[in-house]
């Protein structure tokens, strides 16, 4: 099992190097070459990794927010073809939540959730979770609702998805939000407790209402 700080990293550059958007067959094991491909697989995320490790990130398009009771990383830069970065946000009581911002190498994307681009995104997003448990990062993952949400209690919109997941400490639930704007996208993946939703909502919305005002801002 890789290292927890490890696997939102390693979540992004799944859809890099091998992402599927089939459904999950849930055979009840994997074949010797699926085996194969997925142990390529990772050796090329690792790959990925360690050339990313000494990267320079590109500057953020807003300003990331500092808010008491979450950590925040230094940026810490994607492969260099997808000119992105990933940043940790660590809540004292046990949230972590990753911001993305790349763009896949694409030079133009609509600040529009319904394009293409966008949606597509949150498909890799939705694949990359389906592939991750093939890898054995987790046991198993239920997808339990998604929609079009707003960052907390900040005008700028999302598309957003959770996923409940298995884990060999217990099951987390895992949310994901997608949006664009100035031709880059914005991910978020934040991890909380499966017992105690309301509790990760007050937690979270913090967070996700102060990124969503630094983006709106921007715009203005």
């Amino acid at each position: 099992m890789r290292n927890a700080r490890q696997i939102p990293f390693l979540l992004l550059l799944i859809c890099f190097t091998g992402c599927r958007d089939q459904e999950n067959t849930n055979v009840p094991g994997p074949t010797p070459q699926q085996e194969a491909t997925n142990q390529a697989i990772m050796q090329e995320i690792q790959k990925l990794e360690q050339e990313s490790a000494s990267a320079e990130p590109p500057p953020p398009v807003f300003p990331l927010p500092n808010l008491p009771d979450w950590k925040r990383s230094a940026p810490r830069a994607l492969p260099a073809s997808d000119h992105g970065f990933s940043v940790a946000y660590d809540h004292a009581g046990g949230m972590t939540v990753t911001f993305y911002q790349f763009t896949r190498g694409l030079k133009e994307i609509p600040d529009n959730l319904n394009s293409e681009p966008v949606q597509n995104e949150m498909k890799h997003a939705k694949a990359s979770i389906e592939q991750a448990v093939e890898l054995g990062l987790w046991n198993s993952a239920t997808e339990t609702d998604h929609g079009t949400v707003s960052l907390g209690d900040s005008p700028q919109k999302a598309l957003w998805c959770r996923y409940q997941l298995a884990t060999d400490q217990g099951e987390v639930n895992s949310d994901t939000y997608v949006w664009s704007h100035a031709n880059t996208f914005f991910k978020l993946r934040c991890t909380g407790h499966a017992k105690n939703p309301l509790d990760d909502v007050k937690t979270l919305t913090p967070l996700l209402t102060a990124l969503g005002d630094a983006c709106s801002e921007k715009q203005k």
